[in-house]
């Protein structure tokens, strides 16, 4: 998988839409005896749409030319965290559309990921793939691919899920559990003192405790 580190604050005015899918009844014409079968589909049809819009990162379908296909509720929500207006839900972030385009020029087929910085929202992460679409074609994707998979992650809320985690795990206090997502996000203790408002030896009596609590059997090194 490609990597590569990026942090962009604009973004581009590219043109999106979104498709409507109505479920309707069976249409005219339709045979009764199909009719169970073509309900099946439908219902089919509505539980991926569900499984979608629960998945926790965001998810964007992309054609050639950049027009929003189908993206759900948490790319819209992440997209415009790493947008630098608000209330606009027709324009890509210029570092989505990059990326978009970075997998268009490429001469691979291999996935791309970027890690993504902004000053006010932390860290994101976002991969971008060919869509496989009945091809096997390995040399030239685009001849025979249409469409374009972004995913969009946010680092510090996938990392705050996981603190939640622990501190049920172990019993941390709101302020252990505090002081170890800012360890987690390569905190200096000094920084972790100042952020808080604490002290710094209290800063290492948490480290402590948190240490004691999540590895009872093994002693702090010297």
């Amino acid at each position: 998988m490609l990597t590569r580190d990026y942090e962009v604050p604009d973004r581009l005015p590219y043109s999106s839409y979104l498709h409507a899918e109505t479920v309707s009844h069976a249409p005219y014409g339709v045979p009764a005896e199909l009719t169970p079968n073509f309900n099946g589909v439908l219902e089919a049809s509505s539980l991926l749409s569900a499984l979608v819009e629960a998945l926790p990162k965001g998810l964007i379908v992309l054609s050639i030319d950049r027009a929003i296909v189908y993206w759900n509720q948490n790319a819209r929500r992440l997209c415009q965290k790493l947008s630098s207006k608000q209330h606009c839900w027709t324009l890509l972030p210029t570092v989505v559309a990059d990326l978009c385009e970075q997998v268009v020029d490429g001469a691979t087929r291999e996935p791309m990921l970027l890690d993504y910085q902004t000053p006010e929202h932390g860290s994101f992460r976002l991969t971008a793939s060919w869509l496989v679409g009945g091809t096997n074609d390995q040399v030239n994707p685009v001849n025979h691919q249409t469409y374009i998979l972004i995913t969009v992650e946010d680092r510090d809320e996938v990392l705050q899920q996981e603190i939640q985690v622990e501190q049920k795990k172990f019993h941390l206090t709101n302020r252990e559990a505090e002081v170890w997502l800012l360890l987690k996000q390569e905190y200096s203790y000094q920084a972790i003192a100042k952020k808080l408002h604490i002290s710094l030896n209290t800063v290492k009596t948490h480290v402590r405790n948190i240490h004691v609590k999540r590895h009872p059997y093994q002693s702090l090194p010297a």
